[in-house]
C-alpha cells in the first residue's frame, strides 16, 4: 500500500473541525506544515484560476443612485462581478468610515481573542445568531480554502 491508501480526507476534515480552530488558529498553534486537505491535487490545479487580481482587475461598483433607474445597472454590475470573481468594491454606500473603521476594528479584535473564547461561537449553523467557522464547503471541496 502507498501513502495515499492511508490517508482518510474524512477523518482529517473532522479533527479540524472538531477542533474549532480555523485557519488562523492552526497557524497560531504553531503549525509546521500544512495540512493535507488543503492541498489541491494536480488534476484540480488546472481548473482554478492563476494569481491573486490587481487593484485595476477588482470592480468597484458606485452605488450612488440605488434609489433611482440606476438600479437594475448596478445589480448587474454587483451579479456580474459575484458570477466572474466573487467579490468586489463598493464606493457611494453612505456608511461612514467611522463606522467602517469601528467593524473592521472588531473584527480584528475577534480574531485576535484566544481560541477558547472563539470556540464558544464556532459553528456551522447560520440561524443562531453570531457564528464561526472556516470553510462554508469545507465537506464538500475537492481541497479546502487556506483563508
Amino acid at each position: 500500500m502507498n501513502h495515499q491508501e492511508h490517508y482518510d480526507r474524512a477523518a482529517e476534515v473532522k479533527r479540524f473541525e472538531d477542533s474549532k480552530l480555523g485557519v488562523k488558529g492552526l497557524v497560531d498553534s504553531g503549525l509546521d506544515s500544512i495540512p493535507r486537505f488543503f492541498i489541491h491535487s494536480q488534476d484540480t490545479l488546472s481548473d482554478l484560476r492563476p494569481g491573486r487580481p490587481g487593484p485595476d482587475l477588482i470592480p468597484t461598483i458606485d452605488l450612488s443612485g440605488v434609489d433611482s433607474d440606476r438600479r437594475p445597472d448596478i445589480v448587474e454590475q454587483i451579479s456580474l462581478a459575484c458570477r466572474e470573481l466573487g467579490f468586489y468594491r463598493i464606493v457611494n454606500h453612505g456608511v461612514p468610515v467611522e463606522i467602517l473603521d469601528r467593524t473592521i476594528g472588531a473584527v480584528k479584535a475577534f480574531h485576535e481573542q484566544p481560541m477558547e473564547e472563539k470556540a464558544r461561537v464556532y459553528r456551522r449553523e447560520m440561524e443562531t445568531g453570531v457564528s464561526f467557522f472556516s470553510n462554508v464547503d469545507l465537506f464538500q471541496s475537492k481541497a479546502a480554502s487556506w483563508r
